[in-house]
């Protein structure tokens, strides 16, 4: 109920009604001496005959007409201060009445001053009105209540004010009411003053707060926009505070989707720009992210000094606002107690800049967007400084590194939330683990993780590429349900449980075929789940097979020319590029693109985890890359992706240093691609394809060839004939992980 109650005072309030500040220095004020005139000159007017017309009475007013008379001009009122029309309308007309009232009581008094001043206030307040809201300040509805105050005063006022005592009197009287029933003249006693009131104290409480807006200082002396917006209704007492930081303008739609989650749920709300964007500083040498673990305790511990805070808070923000949370939770700062946790990573290298090669559309298009004052210092800083992965970058944006922020300082419970299409997908999974199993004790067994059939943020499911997932793909109900469960514990002290399932994922499937079987929510109790892994052979005639015994071998080669790349088509992207699970079968065709696929499959075949391709290669470079596409074939030919990888050969033992091929294409070389996670089933009378090349344009860069450093840009280059070796003894593959023990690790609800 107080939901629909809130969302009718924000109704008003976009309509223009319900602004707290005008109510209370403009309307109000203005009512009161309008009215306040009003009464005076009224009692004034009347009492002055008194004697003469009433001599049977003692009192103006009976005790119950005074009542009235005082209800009436209460209801008045406040009807009057939930609008500036309504202000003006009550106030012209009573600015009217008064003067009349003035008149004649200079009448009677024979006090010619009084005459005139009757007459000014009468003739010239409504003239005055119009004048100052046509030439002064604009606004054709104030003109209209001021002329629709002075119709009301010449059809009715000026018969009213030229009544006698008795008429006046008996206007007051209980009998003009009598013919009404009493539980009829309660109710609307009530309503007329119960429900301006209402109106009025839920602007003050219900409303969007003013925000207030601080220059935050870090220990470096750079100060960050800091926007404060209090709980409605809390006037600035203590409450708990969450904490948005934000990299794409805290007045943005930062502020337009958290505002109305969480300054509901009676928490003061904090969204600050982070270091170097927007209204914060940072100048021109400033990397992104390099500095969010600092600043992120920085601000928490400011947080914590303010008299609006009660020491606890939590944190919340999706993609970038989601990757400097792990940061500064990875230090530990005192008073974070919970964490939303949306589509981002805890190791940013490894995922964010990284999947085996670099991610190219992904970091430099959105560096440019987020940073254009110095996105070339990042990306030449990027190349220079933190390729291979290096302490500038990796020391300060990973939880897994024992130099700085660190897995076993975390001390939050939190909510994971990602998506199998996502470009963060595997950072969201290993966030969860690394919380819950590493982190301290109070963070261990105290995380949620959900994993849903989405791109990146697309949480309400639906169209996901070029795939269209059923209704019950949308994810919202389920995480605002975990969310407000965590929040509600570590912030309120309300218990939430934990002994039953804190995994959801999305078992996803064939969308032109309802089945039992595909297409819906799975809960678990944890993960990983329980599994083993299938390995699937790529054989000599270009098939799959689930076992070595008998399979030929065969060499497959193919020329790569980084001018002539294998365009992208969908995938785990940035949503700025084509991302999802989109149909591959328009770039399969080509010389440098390998498909290995199963017949018409008679089964369904489910996977569910980390999926790999292990490929036994050969080059005439000393370095190039090699990527692998896992699709799932529909009866109609099209070839949809399901999850992909890439690796720099370079790099097939790790980040941090570099490994060049002999480039004699004779040495061969065991690669092991991370084609992160995923949950799919493949039904019957589909085929499972696997495709390899390398390269995947500009999902990930384009190798020259040539083991020169990377570099955004390649002047130089090689054409590299690269070879795939498969069957006995090479026995190339792709590893699909198979779930077991299901009784054990998943619940139904």
């Amino acid at each position: 109920m107080i939901n629909w109650i809130i969302a009718f005072f924000y109704f008003l309030e976009e309509l223009g009604f319900l602004k707290i500040e005008d109510i209370l220095t403009k309307n109000l004020p203005i009512l009161l001496i309008c009215r306040g005139l009003y009464c005076l000159t009224y009692v004034l007017n009347y009492r002055e005959g008194f004697s003469r017309e009433n001599n049977d009475r003692k009192l103006l007013f009976t005790q119950k007409e005074t009542g009235f008379f005082i209800l009436k001009q209460l209801m008045i009122i406040l009807f009057g201060t939930i609008h500036i029309v309504f202000t003006l309308f009550i106030s012209f007309y009573s600015l009217m009445i008064s003067g009349r009232y003035i008149n004649n009581l200079a009448e009677k008094q024979k006090i010619r001053l009084l005459t005139i001043l009757g007459k000014l206030i009468t003739f010239f307040a409504p003239i005055l009105g119009i004048l100052w809201y046509t030439f002064i300040e604009s606004d054709l509805y104030s003109l209209a209540a001021i002329g629709v105050s002075i119709f009301a005063f010449l059809h009715y006022g000026l018969k009213i004010s030229s009544l006698s005592l008795p008429k006046i009197l008996e206007k007051y009287s209980k009998r003009r009411i009598e013919k009404i029933p009493k539980i009829a003249q309660y109710i609307l006693l009530v309503f007329l003053i119960a429900f301006p009131t209402t109106v009025i104290i839920g602007t003050g409480v219900y409303k969007s707060q003013e925000k207030q807006t601080f220059m935050v200082p870090m220990r470096d002396s750079i100060r960050l926009a800091t926007d404060v917006y209090f709980a409605p209704g809390s006037f600035g007492a203590p409450r708990p505070v969450v904490l948005i930081r934000t990299p794409y303008g805290k007045s943005g739609w930062a502020d337009d989707l958290y505002s109305p989650i969480y300054l509901n749920q009676d928490y003061h709300l904090v969204v600050q720009d982070l270091r170097g964007t927007h209204d914060s500083e940072g100048g021109e040498s400033f990397l992104l992210f390099v500095n969010s673990y600092k600043d992120g305790v920085d601000t928490i511990d400011w947080i914590l000094d303010q008299s609006w805070s009660n020491g606890k808070i939590a944190s919340a923000g999706v993609s970038a606002l989601c990757l400097n949370q792990y940061y500064y939770a990875g230090m530990g700062p005192d008073g974070l107690l919970a964490q939303q946790l949306w589509f981002g990573t805890p190791e940013m290298f490894d995922h964010a800049i990284f999947q085996g090669s670099y991610h190219k559309s992904s970091v430099e298009t959105w560096v440019k967007s987020t940073s254009p004052s110095n996105w070339e210092y990042q990306i030449d800083t990027l190349f220079s400084l933190t390729i291979p992965k290096n302490e500038i970058l990796y020391n300060s944006t990973s939880l897994s590194n024992p130099i700085g922020p660190h897995y076993s300082n975390v001390s939050v419970y939190g909510i994971h939330v990602g998506g199998w299409y996502d470009h963060f997908l595997q950072g969201t999974i290993d966030g969860y683990i690394g919380y819950d199993d590493y982190g301290a004790t109070r963070a261990q067994g105290h995380q949620k993780l959900v994993m849903g059939p989405w791109t990146h943020g697309s949480i309400y499911g639906g169209q996901q590429g070029e795939l269209f997932y059923p209704d019950n793909s949308n994810g919202f109900d389920l995480l605002l349900d975990w969310e407000i469960g965590i929040f509600d514990e570590a912030l309120l002290g309300i218990p939430t449980d934990w002994t039953g399932a804190r995994v959801a994922y999305y078992l996803m499937g064939d969308v032109d075929v309802s089945s039992d079987d595909w297409n819906y929510w799975r809960y678990a109790y944890d993960w990983p789940l329980d599994y083993v892994n299938d390995t699937w052979y790529l054989t000599a005639d270009k098939g799959l097979s689930k076992t070595s015994a008998g399979l030929m071998n065969a060499n497959f080669s193919y020329l790569y020319d980084p001018r002539y790349p294998v365009p992208n088509v969908g995938g785990q992207n940035q949503p700025f590029d084509l991302a999802g699970p989109m149909d591959q079968s328009s770039i399969e065709n080509r010389s440098d693109v390998l498909i290995f696929e199963t017949t018409e499959l008679t089964d369904n075949v489910e996977t569910v985890g980390r999926i790999w391709g292990n490929l036994v290669v050969t080059s005439n470079c000393t370095d190039t890359d090699f990527t692998i596409k896992l699709t799932d074939v529909y009866p109609d030919g099209s070839s949809m992706l399901v999850t992909d990888g890439s690796l720099t050969v370079r790099y097939r033992y790790n980040y941090t240093s570099e490994v060049f091929m002999s480039g004699d294409q004779i040495t061969t070389y065991d690669l092991l691609i991370d084609c992160w996670s995923t949950a799919y089933t493949f039904a019957k009378g589909h085929k499972i394809r696997v495709a390899i090349s390398s390269s995947n344009y500009p999902r990930f860069a384009k190798n020259p060839n040539t083991g020169a450093p990377l570099a955004r840009d390649y002047l130089n280059f090689n054409i590299a004939n690269n070879t795939l070796l498969v069957g006995p003894p090479y026995n190339s593959s792709i590893i699909l992980p198979r779930l077991v023990n299901m009784s054990s690790t998943h619940t139904i609800y």
